[in-house]
């Protein structure tokens, strides 16, 4: 358990988010957690988004508001509010979604020794209506103390995530070409660990206009051909090499990773997924059998 009276900052990323953004607020202000900040970052709005922030402010005087003057995407934004964030813990949080009033006091009972927590969120529709499905039904959500399972995909979707702020703000600037949640997931996961709550603490909301939802495509503005693919995984394993890694095991297979990540047929490739089947998998929620078929394909081409 950590001190019960640190500051947390709430570091949210908003861009004409005036459908949601007041069910949102509301839910951060009442948070029973006693001692927090709200920190946004807006992304050059053009609704009524800074008017409604605005209006909050002349109430609530710890919302601190930054406006950018040039667009430049929500991974960026956010890395502004959590530059902004003054709190020895800070949160991640989305326009659109609705928190349960005890998150952040849950989150910070469980702060122990790790780098981050994160919890299970509840999916709803565009109006709020339950859709009986939470994160944990599709994607793996468990504790990690080894980066090796984000070599391969995500499972922490980063409006769920408490952080030390000495934690994260050493790993800044996100990297441009690695969504912001896989980035601290597998610098947390590397060194001192990232702690799972299975308690479903934010109604994620599902609707047409989400910058990122379950099941679609990540900071993805074209349709990417097989070399420009092959390419960015490549830049995305090199620049996990430039983190610091506490874990002997992700420095190994990250490095055998980059080796192996060639566009010939390896065998060499294919033998070392199977060998690490259990931690490079763990993440993809397939039955074994599709896991092993995984195996196999490593020996034609390296599509990590």
């Amino acid at each position: 358990m950590t001190d019960s009276s640190a500051l947390v900052s709430i570091a949210m990323a908003t861009y004409n988010g005036e459908k949601y953004l007041s069910i949102q607020l509301d839910s951060l202000i009442n948070q029973t957690y006693p001692n927090t900040e709200i920190v946004i970052t807006d992304d050059c709005s053009t609704d009524n988004t800074i008017a409604i922030i605005k209006e909050y402010q002349i109430k609530y005087p710890f919302i601190r508001l930054f406006k950018k003057v040039v667009n430049t995407g929500v991974t960026k934004t956010f890395e502004d509010s959590v530059r902004e964030s003054k709190g020895k813990f800070i949160a991640l949080c989305d326009q659109d979604d609705i928190w349960e009033l005890d998150k952040i006091t849950i989150l910070m009972k469980e702060m122990g020794t790790e780098d981050a927590v994160y919890s299970n969120s509840i999916l709803v529709d565009a109006d709020g209506e339950l859709l009986n499905k939470d994160f944990n039904s599709v994607m793996k959500l468990r504790s990690y103390y080894s980066g090796v399972p984000f070599l391969l995909a995500n499972c922490v979707p980063g409006h769920t995530i408490l952080m030390k702020a000495d934690f994260v703000k050493k790993i800044l600037p996100f990297p441009k070409h690695i969504f912001f949640d896989k980035w601290i997931s597998f610098c947390a996961a590397a060194n001192n660990g990232i702690k799972y709550i299975d308690k479903g603490l934010v109604l994620y909301r599902q609707h047409a206009s989400n910058t990122v939802g379950v099941g679609k495509t990540r900071n993805k503005t074209k349709q990417e051909t097989a070399n420009e693919i092959f390419e960015n995984k490549l830049l995305e394993l090199k620049t996990f090499q430039t983190a610091h890694i506490a874990s002997e095991e992700t420095k190994v297979i990250l490095n055998r990773m980059v080796e192996l990540f060639t566009k010939k047929w390896s065998l060499q490739r294919s033998i070392f997924f199977f060998k690490n089947i259990d931690t490079l998998l763990i993440i993809k929620n397939k039955p074994y059998y599709r896991k092993i078929f995984y195996c196999i394909k490593m020996i034609f081409k390296a599509n990590y």
